[in-house]
This record gives C-alpha cells, structure tokens and sequence, in this order.
C-alpha cells in the first residue's frame, strides 16, 4: 500500500514539474501562438508592439488588445482585437503583411480594408494565411481622415 502511495505520488510531482513554466505549453519561439523568433515577450502589449504596426499621416485611436494565433492544417489563423475607448466613431483601414520563415515576402501584399469601430467597441478580425509559405505577419493599421 505504501509502495503505491509512494508512485502516485511521484507521478504527481512530475506532472506538476512539467505544469510550473510561465506560458505552458507554448513552442520555443512562439507567445501566444503566434510566432516570435529570439524575440522576448512577456506579455500581450510585447506580442502587440511586435506584431503591429501604424501607418499613414492620421494614427486610429484605436487600442489593439491582443493577438492570438494558431493553425489550421497547415496554414496561419490570426485573431487581433481592437478597442475603441473613444466615445467618437473611428474610421481605420488594416491589412496583414506575410512573411516567410527567413522573413522575406511570402505573398503579394494585401489592399487596405475598411473599417468602422462605434465608440466604446471591440473588434475582432480574423484571417488565415493566403499560403503554407507565410510563416508570420505584421498587422497594418491606418486611420481614415
């Protein structure tokens, strides 16, 4: 009886070993799903600096709260949420831009895509990668005047 107190035990200390790291199961090189290289994140608002970039004359003021990514099959899922904490409404244009695993252009770059957030919002977009070849992306955002 003592003997399988005693493995059950160890079992457990061994389970919760592999449980103690600060993103889990995450891949070496990716936070969120989404992949990062050597970068360094520690938490979303690195993930969002990283991953998004502002363009144009006029900045949105819109916040992007969080990135997520997966796979499906063997293609890129993207998921960026924005927040409007204006009580105006805010005209933005976004795209993606893909890469390759050596961080060269992976397809043609995208045309700008309308959108219009009401005040105090959330907006969740979501996209797959347009090939097998895009391995990571920028999110584009630019505000309408």
């Amino acid at each position: 009886m003592k003997a399988a107190t005693l493995i059950a035990t160890l079992c457990v200390a061994i389970a919760m070993t592999g449980c103690g790291t600060k993103k889990g199961f995450e891949k070496p090189g990716f936070a969120f799903g989404c992949p990062v290289g050597d970068g360094k994140i520690g938490d979303m608002k690195d993930l969002v600096k990283i991953k998004s970039a502002k363009e144009g004359g006029r900045s949105a003021d819109i916040e992007l709260e969080e990135i997520r990514c997966t796979t499906t099959g063997d293609l890129l899922k993207i998921d960026v949420v924005l927040y409007n904490d204006e009580s105006d409404v805010e005209r933005l244009q976004y795209k993606f831009r893909w890469m390759d695993a050596e961080g060269m252009r992976a397809a043609d770059e995208e045309s700008w895509k309308p959108l219009l957030m009401y005040g105090n919002s959330r907006q969740t977009i979501t996209t797959i990668a347009p090939n097998a070849k895009a391995r990571d992306f920028r999110f584009i955002v630019m505000g309408q005047e």
